[in-house]
């Protein structure tokens, strides 16, 4: 039986611009790096029970900067949040590619946006409108 959503992954491109993003944009709370050889993983806190997993391989190889909408892929995470019009503001004070202002969309009873992070993943804020969210 699954119990939960352990972690999720991103593979950096840029650690400076992903740290910056995520503790400082998303404001995300580090938890600590794991030094595995030939990579490093760094944690953030999501909800306490799941995290964020960072990764930073140690060679050389090319960033990936296509985004994609073909089929079979993962496409996106979403992370909730109750004051998406202040993290709105932030992701425009530093610079974060936004890719759809927050909206109401009546079907789901919730307020959207979507942003890019550093590495190229796309990340959806939702507001839940009727139970307490996770602040961000």
């Amino acid at each position: 039986m699954i119990t939960g959503l352990d972690h999720i992954t991103v593979n950096m491109a840029d650690r400076e611009a992903s740290f910056r993003f995520y503790e400082e944009v998303l404001r995300l709370e580090k938890l600590y790096d794991v030094d595995m050889g030939d990579h490093r993983l760094t944690y953030f806190n999501l909800n306490g029970c799941t995290r964020l997993e960072l990764i930073e391989y140690y060679n050389d190889s090319p960033a990936h900067t296509e985004p994609s909408d073909d089929k079979g892929i993962y496409r996106h995470m979403a992370l909730t949040t109750d004051e998406i019009g202040r993290l709105l503001d932030r992701c425009t004070a530093y610079g974060v590619k936004v890719l759809m202002e927050p909206v109401w969309v009546e079907k789901l009873n919730w307020t959207g946006m979507l942003v890019r992070d550093p590495n190229g993943v796309e990340i959806e804020i939702v507001q839940r409108e009727s139970s307490a969210a996770t602040d961000i």
